[in-house]
């Protein structure tokens, strides 16, 4: 069962006992194991360690503790927690005469009231204010899909997966158990979806998650390489193997070792290097360009393509023997734009971060700003997300994200929906801002249950029947086909 952590940052383990004896004196069980609650110990982080521990935690509760000089390392970290909507309280073990300084930051301007209400940051004096702090240290708060959670076993593979992928792309749960496979066995992988949408993620997800988790991770951009250096790039080459070879050098398949090699953008082989690459796959062997010397393989294959394989096979632009060689195991990514749910935790996770590099302190995300993004039809995917979370937090000013802060083209774009919808007043305008919402609202009802009908008919209180007239109505009958269908 999913276990919910209390967590305490502090850094001085003095300091952390105390505090914690503090909350069995005045807290009871809060903290301790309590039968049917699934509820661990306080586990204790340093604050610079917890931003990178806390994404892969399910935290009911984080309590950070700072002394007046460890402020400004909390600061940062008290930004990034708010941003990525963590459930936390901030104590600041204040003396008289630091107490109106610490206020003036966590109740100030750069941090506003309606932030410190939501999210529980205060200044407090010690010890003595402590005891009225327990009441909101009850507070229990769970993520979203953790029902999805609690079915995989404390410390199992497949509940260590689930976490990593919980804060940022909740729409992948479904594929949980599939992914434990991929990364316990050694088979090849295929990977499939439009650019950006995140498949060098996935492949890195199966890596760290596999035995080779310690062992390099190479990417070949194949799409990227000109025809008559392919082979070299993968298989390498021997000193005067042609002009300009001057010495010996290791290709891809061999500097990976025991690691694992993604080859993205497969279906850019020209048919010629994908017979070489049939062999490695069959067989493990290779010869450097210019040599007769048989090489052996020893790294895990994975590869990626922003193309329908299949139908390239059918069009004879790839090799009907390769694909099926490929195809053991298969993953597709649906397009951003089909997968509303992400898009929330990766702005929030993405904000963080930039905020971070940039020195903003920014603590939350208009909920227009969220709109427009939400509505937004991503060509990009989630590539191109990340460009516009970037500039968004560079040209950013204050504590909050605005709409004026985003790119151009999604302001243009959710200014054409507005327009559009004036345009259609009158006679039309309201059916057509209600099938609007219509369609969002059952978009994401699919996309929260891998597009499930039934349980997402459940989840909106409709007959499978009605359902099935509505995404009729608004196109939403043929999303992405999982090439690990394909027989």
């Amino acid at each position: 069962m999913l276990r919910h952590h209390y967590v305490l940052i502090a850094n001085d383990q003095q300091l952390a006992s105390a505090v914690l004896e503090e909350l069995r004196r005045y807290g009871g069980t809060l903290g301790k194991d309590e039968p049917g609650a699934g509820v661990q110990p306080w586990k204790r982080l340093s604050w610079q360690e917890a931003p990178q521990v806390l994404q892969l935690w399910q935290a009911s509760l984080i309590l950070g503790v700072t002394h007046p000089n460890e402020l400004p390392v909390a600061r940062r970290i008290v930004q990034e927690l708010t941003l990525r909507r963590l459930p936390f309280v901030v104590v600041i073990l204040a003396n008289p005469e630091f107490y109106e300084e610490a206020q003036s930051w966590f109740h100030g301007e750069r941090m506003p009231a309606s932030f410190q209400s939501r999210f529980g940051v205060r200044t407090l004096l010690w010890p003595r204010d402590l005891a009225g702090l327990i009441p909101s240290l009850r507070v229990r708060l769970e993520h979203p899909r953790a029902s999805e959670l609690v079915r995989y076993p404390e410390g199992s593979l497949e509940l260590e997966i689930a976490l990593r992928l919980a804060p940022y792309t909740p729409s992948l749960l479904p594929l949980v158990e599939k992914l434990a496979l991929a990364a316990r066995h050694d088979v090849t992988v295929l990977l499939t979806g439009e650019t950006g949408t995140g498949k060098t993620y996935l492949a890195r997800l199966i890596h760290d998650f596999s035995p080779r988790r310690k062992e390099r991770f190479l990417i070949v951009p194949c799409g990227a390489l000109s025809p008559n250096l392919i082979e070299s790039e993968l298989f390498g080459h021997v000193k005067g193997a042609f002009t300009g070879a001057d010495r010996n050098r290791q290709g891809k398949f061999a500097a990976a070792g025991q690691g694992t090699l993604l080859l993205d953008e497969i279906d850019a082989l020209p048919l010629e290097q994908q017979a070489n690459l049939l062999r490695v796959v069959e067989t493990g062997e290779f010869e450097p360009v210019g040599s007769n010397e048989t090489h052996k393989s020893q790294c895990r294959l994975i590869v990626a393509s922003n193309r329908n394989l299949r139908e390239e096979v059918e069009r004879g632009r790839f090799r009907e023997d390769l694909y099926y060689r490929l195809n053991v195991m298969s993953f597709h990514l649906p397009p951003l734009r089909e997968r509303l749910e992400d898009i929330e935790p990766l702005v929030r996770n993405m904000a963080a971060r930039f905020c971070a590099r940039f020195h903003k302190e920014l603590f939350d995300i208009s909920a227009e700003a969220l709109s427009m993004l939400e509505t937004y039809h991503w060509p990009g995917n989630v590539r191109e997300l990340e460009n516009a979370i970037q500039h968004a937090v560079l040209v950013s000013r204050g504590p909050v994200l605005l709409p004026e802060h985003l790119p151009d083209a999604i302001r243009q774009h959710a200014q054409a929906q507005r327009t559009n919808g004036q345009h259609l007043e009158g006679r039309d305008g309201l059916s057509y801002n209600r099938e609007l919402l219509e369609r969002t609202i059952i978009l994401r009802a699919l996309s929260q249950h891998g597009f499930s009908r039934t349980r997402a008919a459940h989840e909106l209180g409709i007959s499978r029947v009605t359902l099935y007239k509505k995404m009729k109505k608004y196109g939403l009958l043929a999303p992405p086909v999982s090439p690990s269908s394909e027989s």
